[in-house]
């Protein structure tokens, strides 16, 4: 009876949770949009083995990157554990039918954990059989791009500022042809994640965690637009225009996390976790500035905003997973993830990961992660009326593949793992709200080499 009373207790409380988690405020994005995709964006990262069986662990569990998708999985530790990773991640970006290409290359830290196991076995395996704390750091997004871009023919920058009447002395001539382009976008920063995770092992088949996830946000992005024409001015000069911007954010937020792991049978396990829509709060600065070379050299004055973003939070995370377990010779685990965010994007990422044990202490992994990207509503980002806001250029990520491998080695007090991903991602970049029809169309291709350490008693 005490053990049935403990499942009922912990099944209440977690489908409390959930009940308390589907509840979640409703915001206006307006021409935030873009910022609010970028401040979602997340990437496969974490520990080896994490990387190597492309992140689908929510039914695997036993990882601290595990966590991420569901703290339930820290139930199965059984032993106290330190662990620490190493990444270095090269992204080549290329525009489609042209050889100009962009390189970036990142090394990081994208991983450090404790986590403290608590054993309380009883002798009949019914019951609490243990707890598990952890106190982590993730690095859950790095934003390392250089796009390196050009076109021809694309709608003028000038007709969007003759479209606002800008009191720029900006000219535009709607009759201009041959018309090219160039369009430099760089970018750096990240988003890190600081977590303390709890979960509880009930009869060695049911498992239930909850955890509390910090984020710290960084983005930078200086972006320089360039159109000539073949009309030349006075002094025999092609005549162009040029946006020249820059854009920083920064701030923090929070979400909560809970999840639940199943064993029905010893060959089966059955996984889902959630995390809540955030609440935090983000400050923003632009710079930017117009040019035009007509007769004579125009340049606009810098202008420069400070604010804040509004109402944004992050998406609502899901996670539904199952892994089947063949003996003490491997696993394979099928997942699907979920995010939602109203009126902006929604992401399916589909994955799947195969851990084969050929020796015991020796496991060989793989997997295949599909994550699509896609915009509920056309939404462009216009150019500021007022000038205050210049920073026009945006994004339509169309989806992102990865394949990945990896081996490691869980000796008695020793682990090391290694693993290697390459992932592919198609994008269209706009430079301006009036190139719709006018994309750059761009595959970018990233790298990365993942060496975890770690010790455990």
């Amino acid at each position: 009876m005490k053990g049935r009373r403990l499942h009922s207790n912990v099944l209440g409380l977690m489908v409390l949770s959930l009940f308390i988690f589907h509840f979640r405020p409703s915001y206006a994005q307006g021409n935030y949009l873009q910022d609010f995709q970028r401040l979602s964006e997340r990437t496969i990262m974490g520990t080896a083995r994490y990387v190597g069986m492309s992140g689908a662990m929510s039914a695997i569990g036993g990882d601290p990157s595990a966590a991420l998708d569901n703290p339930a999985g820290l139930g199965l530790y059984r032993h106290s554990e330190a662990l620490i990773s190493f990444d270095y991640m090269h992204g080549i970006t290329r525009q489609k039918d042209a050889t100009l290409k962009g390189r970036t290359g990142l090394f990081m830290v994208p991983q450090a954990s404790l986590v403290f196991s608590f054993p309380t076995p009883t002798e009949n395996g019914k019951g609490v059989q243990s707890h598990t704390l952890m106190f982590a750091y993730n690095r859950v997004h790095s934003y390392s791009r250089l796009y390196d871009l050009a076109g021809q023919d694309n709608p003028s920058l000038g007709s969007v500022l003759d479209m606002y009447k800008c009191s720029l002395e900006i000219p535009y001539n709607p009759y201009l042809y041959n018309q090219t382009n160039t369009l430099v976008l760089r970018e750096s920063g990240y988003v890190n994640e600081y977590a303390v995770d709890w979960a509880i092992n009930v009869s060695n088949r049911f498992y239930w965690g909850v955890g509390l996830h910090i984020h710290s946000f960084v983005f930078s992005n200086e972006a320089s637009y360039h159109e000539t024409f073949a009309e030349l001015d006075a002094t025999g000069k092609n005549r162009c225009n040029a946006n020249i911007t820059s854009l920083f954010f920064s701030g923090a937020d929070c979400a909560l996390s809970t999840g639940f792991l199943y064993r029905p049978a010893s060959w089966v396990r059955l996984g889902f976790g959630i995390q809540t829509p955030s609440v935090g709060a983000f400050n923003l600065i632009t710079t930017g500035k117009f040019e035009a070379r007509t007769d004579t050299m125009r340049i606009a004055p810098t202008w420069e905003d400070r604010g804040r973003v509004p109402d944004y939070h992050q998406p609502l995370h899901t996670s539904t997973s199952v892994a089947f377990q063949f003996g003490y010779y491997g696993i394979l685990a099928f997942q699907y993830d979920y995010r939602h965010t109203p009126r902006a994007y929604d992401v399916h990422s589909l994955r799947t990961g195969l851990e084969v044990i050929p020796v015991a202490g020796l496991y060989i992994n793989a997997g295949y992660a599909y994550e699509s990207m896609f915009r509920k509503e056309y939404t462009p980002v216009p150019i500021d009326k007022e000038f205050i806001r210049q920073d026009a250029y945006f994004q339509y990520p169309q989806w992102s593949q990865y394949v990945s491998a990896g081996i490691g080695y869980r000796g008695s007090n020793f682990v090391a793992q290694l693993a290697y991903q390459y992932r592919w991602q198609s994008v269209n970049v706009y430079a301006h709200e009036n190139a719709m029809n006018y994309p750059y169309a761009v595959h970018t291709d990233t790298h990365r080499v993942v060496l975890t350490i770690g010790w455990h008693r």
